[in-house]
């Protein structure tokens, strides 16, 4: 991408979200890139601020995502790519996600800095 991609990291974590800004910088040439820490904080930055690419936690305060946020987030920006968050467990949710219109799912685990590379060459390179 020629273009500065624009990223939102919903989480209610700091360090969760500093790591993430930390991957997104490493693995893509100048994002720019936007944190949230809130379920209703997010919708209302998508409503203000076109995104390209969202990170979301699935379990955060005021409210959780669930496939129906996925749904709604879409409805707000239907150019946006959802990428889910979580230290729940993958297998048990990630297809209803993806039906939702998600386009990966990056657990919270030893594993995620390889999971968001991957999600990263799929669809933001």
């Amino acid at each position: 991408m020629t273009e500065t991609i624009k990223i939102l990291i919903a989480d209610d974590n700091e360090m969760m979200r500093l790591v993430m800004k930390r991957l997104f910088t490493k693995y893509l040439n100048s994002p720019s890139i936007a944190e949230t820490k809130d379920l209703p904080d997010t919708i209302n930055y998508l409503k203000e601020e076109t995104i390209d690419f969202l990170l979301l936690d699935i379990n955060m305060p005021r409210g959780d995502s669930n496939p129906a946020t996925v749904r709604e987030i879409l409805a707000i920006q239907p150019g946006i790519k959802i990428c889910m968050f979580s230290g729940n467990d993958k297998a048990l949710l990630e297809q209803d996600y993806l039906n939702a219109g998600a386009i990966g799912f990056v657990q919270k685990d030893e594993n995620m800095s390889d999971s968001l590379q991957q999600v990263i060459n799929s669809v933001l390179n």
